[in-house]
């Protein structure tokens, strides 16, 4: 190799590693994720009290990206966003009886323009013997959760 080809060869990578960068980044953004969790809200009139509601919007997302990894869906055209509110939660706990439920809704837009072509729903009760609230609580977040993204692979079909 001669001087001046050792010379550029330092030159030539750094600018093969820059138009990489550069190119990586608009690759990145067109393969990203086929489903991705967007917003993730806890409604006002849900029931849930202004302490619990942070810890329950965590729990929410935990749930959703759960689900997410769980649900196989066909080759998608587009990514896709998933955004989930908790619309009700109620709890009760008799003298031998804990009981809760949840009831969430999930919107499901195009990634790209968030254009938004389903809505599901998902309900589920929990009841134990004698349980933990904030586990029933759970427990009841995490079945709605399943049960709407039951439906989420047939509306991805009829998306397209």
């Amino acid at each position: 190799m001669t001087l001046r080809a050792r010379w550029r060869a330092p030159w030539a990578l750094r600018l093969g590693l820059l138009i990489g960068a550069v190119h990586g980044g608009t690759l990145e953004a067109s393969e990203r994720a086929p489903v991705s969790i967007g917003d993730v809200k806890i409604a006002q009139e849900s029931g849930v009290s202004s302490d619990t509601a942070p810890e329950l919007g965590r729990a929410l997302r935990a749930a959703l990206n759960a689900e997410l990894g769980r649900t196989s869906l066909d080759r998608l055209k587009r990514p896709l966003v998933v955004s989930a509110t908790l619309t009700q939660l109620s709890s009760e706990r008799s003298d031998q009886r804990t009981k809760a439920s949840a009831t969430i809704s999930i919107a499901l837009s195009r990634a790209d323009d968030r254009v938004l072509f389903a809505e599901l729903r998902g309900r589920a009760s929990v009841e134990e013997a004698s349980g933990n609230m904030a586990s029933l609580r759970r427990a009841a977040l995490e079945g709605a959760v399943r049960g709407a993204f039951a439906r989420l692979p047939e509306a991805v079909r009829r998306s397209r």
